[in-house]
């Protein structure tokens, strides 16, 4: 794949990641309007979404220049970049736990994380799965 086929996936895919994150935000906070949820969950899906946006954006950038450099590691980065992510997404639970101490608070963030979290899991999973598919399309004709 050629640098110009890497921009323009590494665009679409924050772009796309950037409207389900919007999505699912809105379709919390309508939740909570509603009064589906309760008010005590903005702070969770602030933090969710900041988190989703920043992670999103940092794959982004990783696999465009994975791919500008060494196309032939996208297979070890499609494997590593999982596992950092449930690193970070640990810490995030973690360091949410560690500084909240209701529990009904905290239970209701790592619900709404973990939605978050697994939206953008199956994400990269099909948006990736698809590109790599074209890709070696291409490359046999």
């Amino acid at each position: 794949m050629d640098a110009k086929q890497l921009n323009l996936v590494s665009k679409r895919y924050c772009k796309y990641g950037l409207w389900l994150t919007t999505a699912l935000t809105l379709l919390v906070i309508l939740s909570v309007s509603v009064g589906w949820l309760e008010m005590k969950f903005i702070t969770s899906v602030a933090i969710c979404a900041v988190y989703t946006v920043v992670i999103t954006f940092a794959y982004s950038l990783a696999w465009r220049r994975l791919g500008k450099v060494s196309s032939g590691m996208m297979t070890k980065f499609y494997l590593a970049a999982p596992a950092i992510r449930l690193i970070t997404a640990a810490l995030v639970v973690v360091s949410f736990c560690m500084l909240n101490k209701v529990k009904e608070d905290i239970r209701g963030f790592v619900l709404l994380f973990f939605v978050f979290y697994m939206m953008m899991l199956i994400f990269d999973c099909v948006f990736f799965a698809r590109i790599e598919r074209t890709n070696n399309l291409n490359v046999k004709k």
